[in-house]
């Protein structure tokens, strides 16, 4: 499955989708916010319910701003993955990183910071 590209609504916004080796990536790169968090929920949520996957790793690298709704989303959707017995992590952009150190859920959340 592979969703690429950007995004006609939201310039500079694109969630890529691969798979391999009973791990799937979703990589986001531009602005999660409350008009873009939506599309990464359904990436993140198809590739749980319907990729099978062993693990799955939101790469939020290459996210330049991040919001709660975006983090909402991440742990919403880690709570989804769970119940389904699907390992999840998020790399995260200095940031996402930010914000969820800021929000305390660094606790709740399996992340990593991205490599610079």
């Amino acid at each position: 499955m592979s969703v690429p590209g950007l995004d006609a609504q939201t310039p500079g916004f694109s969630i890529t989708t691969t798979a391999g080796d009973g791990e799937w990536r979703v990589a986001v790169a531009g602005e999660l916010d409350l008009l873009t968090s939506p599309r990464l929920r359904e990436a993140l949520t198809t590739v749980v319910d319907d990729g099978q996957p062993g693990a799955l790793v939101a790469d939020l690298s290459g996210v330049t701003f991040f919001d709660s709704s975006a983090l909402n989303t991440l742990l919403q959707v880690q709570r989804h993955a769970q119940e389904r017995e699907v390992a999840m992590s998020v790399v995260a952009s200095a940031a996402v990183e930010r914000v969820i150190t800021l929000a305390g859920v660094d606790e709740h959340l399996t992340w990593s910071a991205a490599e610079a």
